[in-house]
């Protein structure tokens, strides 16, 4: 490979579904010598760092190839590991490419983002409960209540929706102008 690539920690079940193998091929794998960032045990995951695995496997694959050089078929099956080389190079350049033009989302990213999205709809949506159930008593009309209950609504997503614009989209100002479907169109 022309220079290190940062990988992916990676548990057992995802680097089963990357190679397409069963995590019982992974498991076996381990005991040959594939490394792991953190081995697991009573309930807790191994860790494997995806780029190291890569790694590893094409180590493997010419070492293989090495020592079936004596082999009558032995072209053959060099040519089939330098294939299974390219292809693997081609899938980490192609992972790495898409993470440095951002055209992919880290799961792990997202899933924090979206704990903070649900928090910040949470606590506006709780505090919506607490001045409906404040200015309710003093209010006259269902309209009036259901009113004030849209408007507290519209401003709990319209919060939510600002935390996860300013996130996932820093260069633009993402409080600029609400565009939701919870807003009015514009009149005119």
């Amino acid at each position: 490979m022309s220079g290190a690539i940062d990988g992916r920690l990676l548990n057992r079940i995802e680097l089963a579904k990357i190679f397409a193998v069963s995590t019982n091929t992974i498991s076996t794998w381990v005991e040959k010598g594939c490394p792991y960032v953190e081995r697991g045990s009573n309930g807790v995951e191994y860790q494997f760092d995806s780029a190291a695995v890569i790694d590893w496997k094409i180590q493997r694959a010419v070492e293989n190839v090495a020592m079936s050089a004596g082999d009558d078929s032995s072209k053959s099956r060099r040519e089939d590991a330098d294939c299974r080389r390219a292809v693997a190079n081609a899938v980490v350049a192609e992972i790495g490419a898409d993470e440095a033009l951002k055209s992919v989302v880290s799961r792990h990213d997202a899933i924090a983002d979206l704990a903070t999205f649900c928090q910040v709809l949470r606590t506006g949506l709780s505090n919506m409960a607490a001045k409906i159930a404040a200015r309710a008593t003093t209010m006259d009309s269902a309209p009036e209540i259901e009113a004030l209950a849209r408007k507290e609504t519209n401003r709990a997503f319209a919060a939510a929706r600002l935390e996860l614009g300013r996130r996932w989209l820093p260069e633009s100002d993402a409080d600029d102008e609400p565009h939701g479907a919870d807003q009015h169109p514009p009149e005119g």
